[in-house]
């Protein structure tokens, strides 16, 4: 210790300034940056280096250069050597749409906007600013074109190998429309609709003085929409109406005067509104949409015949396999797909569970369903729970299916024990049951195939495939509600928003060098 104290010092230090706190303590105001927005600055742009060499949006431009375009440049009314201003280019509007789905931007205005700022739009455009006008008009006015490109697309993924179709998974989901759920009337009110907008187009628009000839043009195209829409909305309540039956049913039948197309529609958030059914097809070894199509139909139980149809319009072939959840599994589907020859996987209900089910829904205690009564074919009678025996009564047809209904004695009904779980309602007639014949051959051996570890394992992939192009067309592309009024118009933006979405899948491929095997013959 003694000889730590007398050790000499090896550096001398200069005195340490005072801290940052010490300063603000002495007094005397900040020092900060100021400012200046009234300067005018001249900058240098490099556009080619406006995104890095992996952006998205370079990606989209390559893919687009490997696509015919033809059925685009044949619709451009502007040539060269003749009067007329220059069009802009159809890759280039493609690849503009594309990017916006790709970053969920569905808007044309939006992408206009951006335009000005977002390097990945800035770099397609070579810094020009497209009309919102022509966007919009682009993305509508070339259905046959946008779905040559979309069949071109899942050809370049086939030819890669990315595209086997040995198992497709297929489901559906409800996007809403533009129609606000206020807009629905019935009968009278669409007529009077219909006749005010009539009224309105026979109108001289220079009647009332006002605007120039492009604006009354402009009013003069609105009323004649106006009543296209009127009598669109007339037209599909006459559908509707047509597949009622009861008159009564048939005067509460309504149909939105906005958009006629567009059902009522319940989603997940329990929430009913004004939606399409979108119908969308998923190859399973690499989620890439082989076929889209929306629907107006709330229910999925006859949507897969034209699913699959779809497939084969876009490819040329059938799928190997096909995976569906409950509500598409049913007989229908099922026969359908073995006359196609396609091995078929679904979730079909227990017949017993359904029965029980139909029970309680009519206020009899499941315990009591048909399966819990006994069939005595040797004197054709049956027998319930309680031991009373049932008389034959006749053999009938449902739903293609053929039942045996058998009733017992009304007196034993009413003097039995189990009166009020079995036979609540009509007792004194005695209780009716009805046994099903045996299900067709294909039933029987697809609820085996079902039971099977294999077909459980399959069905298991169902859900991540299927599921996963909505979740990123919902969250990703923010595609929950169309922009577009009416079906042909919002079945193109689900065109688009698919397109994209494999465009993306090709993307990620190619960078991240995914091996690809050579397309099936």
């Amino acid at each position: 210790m003694q000889l730590m104290a007398e050790q000499e010092k090896l550096l001398e230090l200069p005195e340490q300034p005072p801290t940052r706190a010490d300063q603000a303590e002495a007094g005397g105001e900040c020092k900060l940056r100021l400012i200046n927005r009234e300067q005018l600055m001249m900058a240098q742009i490099d556009v080619e280096h406006l995104i890095d060499e992996q952006h998205v949006a370079r990606g989209i431009w390559e893919v687009t250069q490997g696509l015919d375009l033809s059925r685009y440049e044949s619709a451009i009314r502007t040539r060269q050597g003749e009067a007329g201003r220059a069009a802009w280019p159809p890759q280039l509007l493609i690849a503009v749409w594309l990017y916006g789905y790709s970053q969920g931007i569905t808007s044309a205005r939006e992408l206009e906007r951006q335009m000005e700022y977002e390097p990945g739009l800035m770099w397609l455009t070579g810094m020009e600013v497209v009309n919102h006008h022509t966007l919009s008009d682009f993305r509508i006015e070339h259905g046959e074109a946008l779905t040559d490109l979309f069949t071109q697309m899942l050809v370049v993924l086939s030819d890669a190998g990315l595209v086997k179709m040995r198992l497709v998974a297929h489901d559906g989901t409800k996007i809403r429309a533009q129609a606000g759920v206020d807009s629905f009337r019935r009968e009278a009110t669409l007529r009077e609709k219909l006749e005010q907008a009539r009224q309105l187009v026979e109108e001289d628009p220079q009647a009332d003085g006002g605007g120039n000839r492009r604006q009354r043009a402009a009013e003069q195209r609105a009323r004649r929409e106006r009543l296209e829409r009127a009598e669109s909305a007339l037209e599909q309540l006459q559908k509707i109406q047509a597949q009622v039956q009861d008159a009564e049913q048939k005067g509460r039948v309504r149909v939105s005067h906005s958009e006629a197309e567009a059902r009522r529609m319940k989603h997940g958030d329990n929430a009913i509104a004004p939606s399409y059914n979108a119908q969308v097809s998923t190859d399973a070894d690499s989620g890439v949409i082989v076929g889209v199509h929306l629907s107006q139909s709330a229910e999925d139980s006859h949507e897969l015949k034209p699913a699959l149809e779809e497939i084969h319009k876009n490819l040329g072939r059938r799928p190997e396999q096909v995976v569906a959840d409950g509500g598409f599994t049913n007989r229908e589907s099922i026969q359908m797909t073995a006359e196609e020859g396609i091995d078929f996987y679904g979730s079909l209900p227990d017949p017993k569970e359904r029965s029980e089910a139909a029970m309680k829904s009519h206020g009899i205690d499941p315990q009591f369903a048909p399966h819990f009564f006994t069939l005595q074919p040797e004197t054709r009678t049956a027998q319930c729970p309680a031991g009373k025996p049932m008389k034959y009564l006749r053999r009938h047809k449902k739903r293609d299916d053929y039942y045996q209904s058998y009733r017992a004695n009304g007196a034993d009904c009413l003097a039995c024990a189990f009166q009020k779980q079995c036979c609540p309602k009509n007792a004194a007639k005695g209780r009716m049951v009805s046994f099903r014949d045996q299900e067709p051959e294909q039933i029987v051996d697809f609820r085996q195939k079902m039971a099977s570890e294999e077909g459980q394992r399959i069905y298991k992939r169902r859900g991540a495939t299927a599921e996963f192009p909505f979740a990123w067309i919902k969250e990703r592309m923010r595609l929950r509600k169309f922009r577009l009024f009416g079906l042909r118009k919002a079945s193109l933006e689900a065109l688009w928003a698919s397109l994209a979405y494999n465009v993306m899948i090709w993307i990620r491929a190619t960078r991240t060098r995914v091996p690809v095997l050579p397309a099936a013959a």
